[in-house]
Order: structure tokens, then C-alpha cells, then sequence
């Protein structure tokens, strides 16, 4: 039997909300096994489905101040995306 995760275990994996995976059940994007208790539980095959997904996707972070004299918070912004795992920053100054 494949092994199955709750909720708030793939919400960690994937990163995302566990309402995000409700909704993702509900919208039929994800197949969740309904066990006889009811709870809902997320397949490991999908997880690695969806981790592959995430993983062909480009995703961009973008931070800007109005003024030049807003010039740390610009920096305080980009030190906060580089906590972002897997994401390879780049900075362009104007």
C-alpha cells in the first residue's frame, strides 16, 4: 500500500497551506484518500507529482521602493529573499 501523508505534513513538503490543499481535493488537482475515519490524506505520489511540477516553474521575487531615499528598505527586502530555498538572486539597480 502506497504510503499517505496528512495534510499538514504535505502542506510542509509542498509549502503550502493545508487550505490550499483542501481546495486542491475539492477541485479535483489533487486525489486524496478518505480513509474510513474521514480525515484526508495525500499520497506520496502525489506529492512528488507536485514537487516535480514546482519544480519546471520559473518563479520571480520582486522588490522596489518609491525613492531613492527609501534605499534600506529597499535592501532590507532583498536580504528577506534570499532565505527563499532554491532561489538563485538577481539584482538590478537603476
Amino acid at each position: 500500500m502506497e504510503r499517505s501523508y496528512s495534510p499538514k505534513k504535505a502542506e510542509e513538503t509542498l509549502g503550502v497551506t493545508t487550505h490550499t490543499i483542501q481546495a486542491w481535493d475539492r477541485q479535483g488537482r489533487i486525489r486524496c484518500l478518505r480513509p474510513p475515519t474521514g480525515r484526508r490524506r495525500v499520497p506520496e505520489s502525489e506529492i512528488r507529482r507536485l514537487m516535480s511540477i514546482a519544480e519546471q516553474r520559473n518563479e520571480a521575487v520582486y522588490a522596489r521602493v518609491s525613492s531613492h531615499d527609501q534605499r534600506s528598505d529597499l535592501d532590507s527586502q532583498d536580504a528577506d529573499t534570499r532565505f527563499i530555498p532554491g532561489m538563485k538572486p538577481v539584482r538590478i539597480d537603476v
